[in-house]
């Protein structure tokens, strides 16, 4: 057997990470004719794939069935008795779907001209790479190196998971039980829709969100709904509190919620942290490469992407901004343009945002209050869920979409909240994207009964002509 270890690697460009932006930039070098090697030190897809969008969008998937089950069904007139779920052969359907895309992917690598090694990176100099992985080490030397190694959840010092009554996401994805109880510390969108997800198969939920709201950086009106939603199912939400354990024992964990006014003591099953994430940088041995990192650790890059090292990109969640899959993706094709063309001047892309809870929210460009901060002079546009003739039929009138629009009626930003709105907002996206008129929307006929049409009712109203309102 060849000793891996005894031989250097020559590449025209080298991608450090296998998640949605590397493995894209890796297939558009290929398939540009350059010499590509992928870097991957656990499985390719990244977090997205492996344990983040897509397990975690089966499994909520599968809450939506027991919601509409437990909740909607005898408004249709379906009566069960003593339904019961099996939640492991949930969590198990959930790997399955996992396991397919994986195999898929991997696949749709092995058709291209791509050299792909797994094991730890780490720089030896700004153009050569080692690889450690089952104690051996391979080196690489490469012209050109992108950095797409994603991010990883950040935990508080006090609340570090220890996979028995305090837990993170993958522990979630992995169990194969349901808790009769659970506090998840962290209002952001992995909290929301985690609560969402037990709160559907009747567990007791309780958020506790350190900052004044609740998704803080999406548009107040749509937190608001969302709020009043969860209220509605039995969520407890307590915001502007810390979290402070207490007593953990075999069977519980006491948790002293604190706010500004009153301090009260609640037994759990379980606590879920999930207070944000950091950018996977630790490993990277940056020093040596030269790269600069800011005080979070995430990698400084100009518009085209590159380092202040010549030869060094970056892409995707290691460069902070929105942490966001098909914002990875379209950076990692950017990217080898710009490495390709020395004239090439990345795109500015508008990047649409989605959380799939129930109702589920979507969202692009500035919120209102955004809007307000900026000094800009703006207008908007509502029209609810419960006017639409499809969300009628299917019985989910909760929601509306509000357009924030310029004195030009430019659209300068787009809120949904209500089911199925996660389809809605890439037509938005497109005429923001593309800079078209209302009069694009308007003169394009959207057919009947669709959510669609829902987008076209706020945009007639911002021209003073809407059909329905």
């Amino acid at each position: 057997m060849i000793d891996l270890s005894l031989y250097m690697y020559d590449y025209d460009i080298t991608i450090i990470g296998g998640g949605p932006g590397g493995y894209v930039a890796a297939i558009e070098a290929s398939r540009k004719g350059l010499k590509t090697a992928l870097i991957e030190k656990d499985s390719l897809g990244g977090t997205c794939l492996n344990n983040g969008c897509i397990p975690s969008k089966s499994l909520l998937k599968s809450a939506e069935i027991a919601d509409l089950l437990n909740n909607k069904a005898k408004k249709r007139g379906f009566t069960f008795d003593n339904l019961s779920c099996d939640y492991e052969l949930i969590v198990n359907n959930s790997k399955k779907n996992t396991k397919r895309l994986k195999s898929g992917l991997t696949s749709l690598l092995s058709t291209k001209n791509i050299d792909i090694f797994y094991g730890l990176a780490s720089f030896n100099t700004p153009n050569e790479v080692s690889i450690k992985e089952a104690g051996k080490e391979i080196k690489i030397s490469s012209e050109k190196i992108i950095i797409s190694t994603g991010s990883k959840p950040f935990f508080p010092k006090n609340l570090i998971p220890n996979g028995k009554r305090i837990v993170d996401s993958d522990f979630v994805l992995d169990s194969k039980s349901l808790p009769k109880s659970i506090c998840i510390i962290g209002g952001g969108y992995i909290g929301i829709e985690f609560a969402y997800l037990y709160s559907s198969f009747g567990v007791k939920v309780s958020i506790v969100e350190s900052s004044d709201s609740i998704l803080g950086f999406v548009d107040k009106e749509i937190v608001d709904e969302l709020r009043k939603n969860y209220l509605k199912r039995g969520i407890k939400i307590y915001e502007s509190t810390k979290a402070k354990i207490i007593k953990e024992t075999s069977t519980e964990i006491r948790v002293s919620l604190i706010d500004s006014e009153d301090e009260l003591e609640i037994d759990f099953d379980l606590i879920l942290v999930s207070t944000g994430r950091v950018p996977n940088t630790e490993s990277l041995n940056l020093k040596d490469s030269g790269v600069v990192v800011d005080d979070f650790g995430f990698i400084k890059v100009d518009k085209n992407f590159k380092t202040n090292i010549e030869n060094i990109y970056a892409i995707g969640d290691v460069i902070g901004g929105s942490m966001l899959a098909h914002k990875a993706s379209e950076e990692g094709s950017q990217v080898v343009d710009c490495i390709v063309n020395a004239n090439f001047i990345s795109s500015e892309h508008i990047i649409p945002a989605c959380i799939y809870c129930q109702p589920e929210i979507s969202y692009v460009g500035i919120s209102e209050e955004m809007a307000k901060e900026m000094k800009i002079s703006y207008k908007v546009s509502k029209y609810p869920f419960k006017a639409n003739g499809k969300s009628l039929a299917d019985d989910n009138v909760s929601g509306f979409c509000k357009l924030i629009s310029d004195k030009n009626d430019d659209i300068l930003g787009a809120h949904i909240i209500g089911k199925g709105c996660s389809e809605m907002i890439s037509e938005i996206t497109l005429v923001m994207q593309n800079k078209l008129s209302l009069e694009s929307v308007v003169n394009t006929v959207h057919p009947h009964p669709t959510l669609s049409e829902i987008f076209l009712e706020a945009t007639l109203s911002i021209k003073g002509k809407g059909r329905n309102s």
